[in-house]
């Protein structure tokens, strides 16, 4: 009974890190569509998520589970390659993905910009982003930016669609 026990305990651990992680993503998608009479929104990733990290990363587009790999420096197990019109956030603790989401930009259009060095790596500890709406192609689209750069983001954040419609 111990030794089943055990072996499910195992198969949970390994499932919780092979899919995308959907609460995580409703939270964010909540956070970044909030409306904020200061034209952005303020968020802190690490008070989003229920689960130790220390790194995110910010892969877009059809990225391999090589590219992953390359980037992280990590073999995960679970790895998977990065969906068609997709992005994914990936978060490690030390030298293990943690969890992940991955979102359609068709459906949530959030664009991650970088600052300075980060390089789409962004540590726990800088974890606090600035998010806005502008308009990108006549739609209505979501920046991500960590909030020590926001200050260069100024004529992105007056850029608003005529009646966009919004992301479905």
């Amino acid at each position: 009974m111990k030794n089943i026990f055990l072996l499910l305990l195992a198969l949970f651990a390994l499932a919780s890190c092979s899919d995308s992680n959907d609460a995580l993503l409703e939270k964010l998608r909540t956070a970044v569509e909030t409306e904020n009479p200061e034209g952005y929104n303020t968020i802190d990733v690490s008070a989003l998520t229920d689960f130790e990290w220390d790194r995110m990363f910010y892969f877009q587009g059809e990225q391999t589970a090589l590219d992953i790999q390359a980037e992280t420096g990590v073999k995960w197990e679970g790895a998977s390659d990065v969906p068609k019109n997709h992005n994914r956030l990936l978060f490690m603790k030390g030298d293990q993905v943690v969890s992940y989401v991955d979102y359609n930009v068709d459906e949530f259009p959030l664009r991650v910009f970088g600052c300075e060095n980060d390089r789409w790596i962004y540590p726990r500890n800088r974890s606090t982003f600035a998010s806005f709406s502008y308009c990108l192609n006549d739609k209505q689209t979501y920046a991500f930016v960590p909030k020590p750069c926001l200050q260069n983001m100024q004529e992105l954040i007056n850029t608003k669609c005529d009646e966009a419609p919004k992301a479905e």
